[in-house]
């Protein structure tokens, strides 16, 4: 499947994008809303898709670098934002089998948890599962209503 093509609810997107406000040619009005995560967007282009937010919130240095054996103490996590009950069976294993604790963090709504400017880049397991709980009293996380950009 690429960009432009249909999907169907067979197709699972593993969306490990970070929103970017600014451009070249300007600052995208569809994206200013800082508590509207990538995940969102992405799922409203997708439709038909299912949609799994996971390895956005941390750099990719980490990524090469930080991987761990389970069990051992300061084993990075990676947050995992989706809904589908076997998505989240799926993703969690590939997280833990490429050395990281997999934490789910909610629905994809939940991915704005993870997205630039909030504090879960780059924590352990233990610092990670603070900023989700945190997250809810945070400006970010005040809820609104979905506006249907798409």
């Amino acid at each position: 499947m690429s960009l432009g093509e249909p999907a169907d609810d067979e197709t699972v997107g593993h969306e490990p994008g970070q929103t970017r406000h600014r451009r070249d040619d300007g600052i995208r009005p569809d994206l200013t809303d800082p508590r509207t995560s990538s995940s969102e967007l992405v799922q409203e282009f997708l439709s038909g898709a299912r949609v799994v937010k996971a390895f956005n919130h941390m750099g990719y240095h980490d990524l090469e670098d930080g991987a761990r054996p389970v069990g051992i103490r300061g084993r990075k996590a990676i947050a995992i934002a989706g809904d589908d009950p076997e998505d989240l069976i799926t993703v969690p294993r590939l997280v833990d089998d490429l050395g990281f604790t997999p934490v789910v963090a909610g629905p994809p709504t939940s991915g704005a948890r993870l997205e630039p400017g909030t504090e879960a880049f780059g924590a352990d397991v233990d610092e990670l599962r603070a900023t989700l709980h945190r997250f809810p009293e945070s400006e970010r996380g005040t809820p609104r209503p979905r506006t249907g950009r798409h």
